[in-house]
């Protein structure tokens, strides 16, 4: 990682220890409005008093929400036993637990590309016996049916993230550029025009690292260029033309452009967002939930930054991404369970989360009234919360999904070895891709 960005993974760890110290010292009761704690009328489970509930640590949804925590636990005199993991831990600790029918957990975070992982393979309990319909009834279509099997629901949509192109608009200004770029060309020429490495300023900042974030972002550019990983038959085409495309351009920004940082193979999504609000960068590939840290005081963008849908080659767009809540098999307090996800998901905690952290809600109703409420949609005081509620709302529709299998862990691992060994330089990006598609093909049998 390059010097001047490399206290990414010191960062990450130290926001971690923070959160969970704000999480655990946040006990008093708020001074804003509780939210009510509905009985949901499911009775599977018996009385209990207590929910174990697993998350993704240091997660700002997750921060936001566990701030309220003591609400619940107060109305409805439930004792919620907070388990926090880290990112990776998540999925293979909720297969674990579910297969053994431990108990370990009553509910669960699932990163949404993991949710078929559990879901497919029946280590997830259908929702509508423990959640009202008002809420089913209130989630986003593309969410509602992205997260139904076989006609029933096993997750909702607790935060959803978009990625989006979040630009210095002063270094836009002072460079001449009028607009943010709409395509693969703009985006390099603009970056190209900003990029000053000997200042500690490049052009472009984007997540590389193979725990994730690298194959999300290489999705984007996969499918930017007309390509995907599987056809709508569900046929391997990770190695098509325009796959390869996506692989080459990723690489060249790095390789050939020179306009985003060598490190970028290491860069996780801490690394690339605390840069870009430090003004290490003129553009960054980031998720909405990066705009209270750039609203925040000691931000050195605040005020002088925007967003625009990710620039394509044949088409533009961004994949569908967030985390859902879900209760897995084994889990022994049902009702409790239900009560919980029914709390989380309540407008008011949803609008809180949003508002805390910058995460879109699943509820449809919970962003049209942050639209609402204008300018006091973030509580950072963000002038242009209502023009970025209207741009999230807007970008829903148009956002794809990743594999909806049982394999997609297998397959994003293989794109990971491929993301890894292109920006590296150990394979160029053809034959890597060629490689993760041979691999992906034996995963899926083809």
């Amino acid at each position: 990682m390059d010097s001047t960005l490399g206290f990414g993974k010191q960062w990450t760890v130290l926001c971690t220890l923070v959160v969970l110290a704000l999480v655990f010292s946040a006990c008093a009761v708020p001074t804003t409005p509780t939210a009510p704690v509905e009985d949901t009328g499911a009775e599977v489970g018996g009385e209990c008093t207590t929910v174990k509930y697993m998350v993704a640590a240091g997660s700002p949804f997750s921060v936001a929400v566990l701030k309220r925590l003591p609400e619940f636990e107060e109305q409805s005199g439930i004792k919620v036993e907070v388990i926090e993991l880290p990112y990776e831990q998540t999925l293979p600790k909720s297969i674990l637990e579910a297969k053994n029918q431990s108990g370990a957990y009553d509910v669960v975070q699932i990163n949404r590309p993991s949710l078929a992982a559990l879901a497919e393979p029946g280590l997830l309990l259908p929702l509508e016996d423990f959640i009202s319909q008002e809420l089913i009834d209130d989630l986003f279509p593309v969410h509602r049916d992205y997260a139904t099997f076989g006609g029933k629901l096993y997750a909702v949509p607790h935060s959803n993230d978009i990625r989006a192109l979040y630009y210095r608009t002063d270094l836009f200004a002072a460079a001449g550029l009028e607009k943010a770029p709409n395509t693969w060309d703009e985006m390099v020429a603009a970056a190209e025009a900003l990029n000053a490495p000997d200042k500690g300023v490049y052009g472009l900042l984007m997540a590389g690292s193979p725990k994730g974030p690298g194959v999300w972002v290489l999705s984007d550019f996969i499918y930017q260029a007309g390509g995907s990983i599987l056809d709508d038959a569900g046929t391997v085409v990770l190695d098509s033309p325009e796959a390869k495309r996506g692989l080459q351009f990723m690489t060249d920004l790095v390789a050939e452009y020179k306009v985003a940082p060598s490190g970028t193979a290491d860069y996780m999504w801490g690394d690339t967002r605390n840069n870009f609000a430090q003004g290490r960068g003129a553009m960054v590939i980031e998720f909405n939930d990066i705009i209270p840290l750039l609203e925040a005081p000691d931000s050195a963008v605040k005020g002088n930054y925007d967003l625009a849908l990710l620039p394509g080659d044949v088409r533009r767009g961004t994949n569908n991404a967030g985390w859902l809540l879900g209760i897995p098999t084994g889990a022994k307090n049902l009702a409790c369970a239900g009560q919980l996800i029914e709390w989380i998901m309540s407008p008011e905690i949803q609008a809180h989360m949003s508002r805390e952290s910058g995460t879109l809600s699943g509820r449809a109703s919970v962003i049209d009234m942050l639209i609402a409420e204008g300018e006091e949609g973030l509580p950072t005081g963000d002038v242009n919360g209502k023009a970025r509620w209207e741009f999230y709302k807007q970008v829903i529709d148009t956002t794809y999904e990743l594999p909806r299998t049982s394999l997609e862990p297998q397959i994003e691992d293989a794109m990971a070895q491929a993301v890894t060994a292109a920006l590296s330089g150990a394979q160029a990006p053809d034959a890597a891709l060629d490689e993760a598609a041979a691999k992906v093909r034996e995963i899926m049998g083809q």
